[in-house]
């Protein structure tokens, strides 16, 4: 077995590697859809984009939760 042949393989190897994590990677990316934001009902920070939950009642944070609850409390 030469080394040049054995260096072939693991780079080979490497870029499929790479290759594969990229792939993953882009397709873990939120899609955005169209110009609808949500935002922190506390702080008004912009939300994330998400499939499951979206609209109005959404906090970004536990920080931000606590805040929300302790107003409920008074």
């Amino acid at each position: 077995m030469h080394r040049s042949w054995l260096r072939t393989k693991v780079n080979e190897s490497k870029e499929k590697v790479t290759q594969r994590v990229t792939e993953r990677a882009k397709s873990m990316v939120p899609v955005q859809r169209g110009a609808e934001t949500d935002s922190c009902m506390v702080c008004g920070r912009t939300m994330r984009q998400t499939a499951v939950v979206r609209g109005e009642g959404r906090v970004c944070s536990p920080g931000c939760a606590r805040k929300w609850a302790e107003g409920l409390k008074d």
